[in-house]
């Protein structure tokens, strides 16, 4: 199993991912999802119905890893998709996958530019800045 792949187990540990095709579909109609995997061999209609579900609004990192190696990552037999729910989580698998392989800097970037808009919405709140003058 690659490095990479060894902090999914974490992020399970954490409560931080959903693992298999429903558990995903079910994470993304919740509207949780911050990083969406694809094993390799994942099925047509697999990859088809997460690219679907996600409306281009999700990064999606199709790994190199097959369903076996994905599974062993997070303690299964098999997996096709998982979905990672928590954002500095995201970003850290996604450094770790850009620094193995550079075709992944695109999904590391969409994911620093959310994070980045998420800082910057809960810096400027409505209703929280002083009033000039007072």
């Amino acid at each position: 199993m690659c490095e990479p792949l060894g902090f999914l187990g974490l992020t399970k540990r954490a409560g931080k991912l959903a693992a298999g095709e429903d558990g995903v579909l079910a994470a993304l109609q919740a509207g949780k999802v911050r990083l969406l995997l694809l094993a390799a061999d994942a099925g047509e209609n697999t990859v088809r119905r997460m690219e679907l579900r996600s409306q281009g609004r999700l990064p999606i990192l199709y790994l190199e890893s097959d369903k076996a190696a994905l599974g062993a990552a997070l303690g299964w037999e098999q997996c096709a998709a998982a979905a990672v729910t928590d954002l500095g989580m995201a970003l850290a698998f996604a450094q770790k996958m850009a620094e193995a392989d550079p075709r992944h800097a695109p999904v590391l970037e969409a994911l620093t530019e959310k994070r980045d808009k998420i800082a910057h919405r809960k810096a400027v709140k409505p209703g929280k800045h002083s009033r000039p003058g007072k």
